[in-house]
């Protein structure tokens, strides 16, 4: 094992301890946890609105705080991302996370340094912990890991936001950075053309041992681009060049090609396994003894896994061990998988303090969160499903992110949980998050700017093909050219109102949509189908986002007047 590599083991182990000892007594861990944030913070606005003083028990907390979702905070995190102190943390941020909101505004997530602090940090340990247990050669060798970029913008007050999984890979310390094939100024490549490019022509010239990132799309998309461009790489990795055709940033293209060496013997090595493959280049022959996989498994991206053994198992004699990467949000990082199998992991009960909401609360009052009955970690049942709610070091306090877990067993007497979908109307193929607010949006916005009539509409999440497909009903027949423009334009809003559809656009997670015409009727049609199937006429529920193949699908229905495909 290299220095770098021991030096990741045994910090990982120092974690693993710690994470054992919390697990024992799961009440007495969140119950601990939870005082010292109300301790913490009993002094700030939100504190001294919510007698965070006066908390001592579960009860007390569930009494006082109200539980919330990002709207009904947004002021309070404005004020902070514009610097105000003492807000929701004693702590100032230091920086942001940003993902997409329910309607057009990005939604920041303030980073405390306790976000950054031991505990947090123990997390990942620990799986990598327990991955190594299991796989004692993943630190052998070289890593890949992908990241967003530490840095995507800033606050007017100068505060940066970005990624907080690449902060902690530009921090890590030298020697441990020497176990990653890639060196951090790759990610902040704009182009993801030439980004993949890079990534692969870097890696591919190691012995890789573990691959990870949370998305398994990324994963594909990285195998898929080392294949369509096999000649370029192999001729870098010949000649000890980059290609100098690529959109990348003078300074970020220096500081790569100083380190580059030629390197023949891996050329020809590559040459000649795609030869055998039949001009293919896989990754089951550049990295041939690859022994771990990380990245998420269940969901809604599972799908993508199934597709990892054409890539790396494709004469079916060595399949790769896939690690569920765990429960894992802008906002929290909430389980950590402790297995090869499925994609259950332990509840983080050190790091976040966690409420469950049972589904039919929620169904049953959805506009209502003052009617929902909220249990506590140590009282959840196997095999049942709840809404998730997280408090957080970062100043989320019993905080809906709008997501259904399921609770699989316990590990010592902590829960183990699965993240099942995301919950009211939300679709989420690859981690784009779209919401319903923001299809009624793009949908206003494209058709007025193409002066088209639009009363009836959806939109559908295709998660076997990795796209949106757009549904109207036309109030006259547009011609060809609109309707084209009509999809064009549909794309272009929801990018602009969305920012991680935008991203997995540009990455390539997300395929192109497609836009469905129907004819005139087809709308009540639907409804009428939903009655004779048993619904109440005025029950039906308009349906505006949804996954496909739902009761409003317009699959094989006879209302279809026209495909349109993506333009070329």
């Amino acid at each position: 094992m290299s220095i770098a590599g021991k030096i990741i083991s045994f910090i990982t182990r120092r974690s693993a301890v710690r994470f054992e000892r919390a697990t024992q007594n799961c009440r007495a861990t969140q119950l601990a946890l939870l005082q010292q944030l109300m301790e913490r913070n009993k002094d700030t606005v939100y504190g001294r609105q919510h007698a965070f003083a006066a908390i001592i028990t579960e009860d007390d907390y569930a009494e006082r705080v109200p539980i919330v979702n990002y709207d009904v905070i947004a002021d309070l995190i404005t004020e902070t991302v514009e610097g105000q102190m003492n807000v929701l943390t004693a702590e100032a941020p230091t920086m942001f996370a940003q993902t997409s909101g329910t309607t057009g505004d990005a939604k920041y997530i303030p980073v405390t340094p306790s976000c950054q602090g031991g505990a947090h940090k123990d997390v990942m340990r620990t799986w990598l912990n327990h991955a190594h247990r299991k796989h004692p050669d993943i630190f052998s060798r070289k890593c890949v890991t992908l990241v967003s970029p530490a840095v995507e913008g800033h606050t007017d007050r100068g505060l940066p936001f970005g990624s907080t999984s690449g902060h902690i890979y530009k921090n890590m310390p030298g020697i441990v950075r020497r176990a990653y094939s890639i060196p951090y100024c790759v990610f902040e490549i704009d182009d993801y053309e030439a980004k993949y490019y890079v990534i692969m022509r870097l890696s591919l010239e190691h012995d890789v041992r573990l691959v990870c990132s949370a998305n398994p799309s990324s994963i594909l998309k990285m195998c898929e681009k080392a294949d369509e461009h096999a000649d370029a790489i192999i001729e870098d990795i010949r000649c000890g060049t980059l290609r100098d055709d690529l959109d990348i940033p003078a300074d970020i293209y220096s500081e790569l090609t100083r380190s580059l060496k030629p390197n023949p013997a891996v050329a020809r090595r590559l040459e000649e396994a795609r030869e055998r493959r039949g001009s293919r280049l896989l990754p089951a022959d550049y990295w041939p003894d690859l022994s771990l996989i990380g990245c998420w498994k269940g969901g809604t991206v599972g799908h993508y896994v199934d597709r990892f053994d054409g890539w790396f198992d494709p004469d079916g004699k060595r399949p790769i061990p896939v690690r569920d990467w765990g429960y894992l949000s802008s906002e929290a990082r909430g389980s950590i998988p402790l297995s090869d199998d499925g994609s259950e992991g332990v509840l983080t009960i050190a790091t976040n303090y966690y409420e469950f909401v049972p589904l039919a609360d929620v169904e049953g009052n959805p506009d209502d969160m003052n009617a929902w009955s909220a249990l506590r970690a140590d009282q959840i049942e196997v095999g049942q499903e709840y809404y998730i709610l997280i408090t957080t070091t970062g100043g989320l306090y019993r905080y809906d992110i709008n997501d259904i877990v399921e609770v699989t067993g316990f590990y010592n007497d902590a829960p183990k949980i699965v993240f099942k979908r995301k919950g009211r109307g939300m679709t989420n193929i690859t981690g784009e998050k779209v919401s319903v607010n923001q299809i009624i949006q793009a949908f206003d916005e494209a058709t007025a700017a193409l002066d088209i009539s639009a009363d009836h509409y959806k939109a559908e999440a295709d998660h076997e093909k990795s796209r949106y497909a757009f549904i109207i009903e036309e109030e006259e027949t547009l011609a060809p050219s609109l309707r084209e423009q009509l999809l064009v334009r549909l794309d272009e809003r929801l990018q602009t109102i969305n920012i991680e559809y935008k991203s997995k656009r540009e990455s390539l997670r997300l395929n192109p949509p497609i836009l469905r015409a129907m004819r005139k009727g087809w709308y009540e049609e639907s409804r009428r189908a939903q009655v004779s199937d048993g619904k109440r006429q005025f029950q039906a529920k308009t349906v505006l986002l949804s996954p496909t193949d739902d009761e409003l699908s317009s699959h094989g229905d006879d209302s279809l007047v026209a495909v349109v495909d993506w333009p070329t």
